[in-house]
């Protein structure tokens, strides 16, 4: 047995299960995450108290799902 672990953007998760079940995947476990590393993030407008100040930050963290599987030996290619 194989732990498969994968990261994908947060609007992909649907894609991923599809061809996962294609796979004959039986179960998923997926959860939101929050990371830093190589993926560019986009600015977003700054919000204080539920108030937009009309200034744009990138954040210093990218959100993603991560989604994790155990298959077989057989099935990990």
């Amino acid at each position: 047995m194989k732990e498969i672990s994968i990261f994908i953007p947060r609007d992909d998760l649907a894609r991923v299960s599809e061809v996962l079940k294609k796979h004959n995947v039986g179960g998923i476990t997926f959860y939101e995450i929050n990371g830093a590393g190589r993926t560019k993030r986009d600015a977003v407008p700054e919000v204080v108290r539920a108030y937009m100040t009309g200034i744009t930050i990138v954040p210093d963290y990218a959100k993603r799902t991560k989604v994790e599987t155990i298959v077989s030996d057989s099935a990990v290619n």
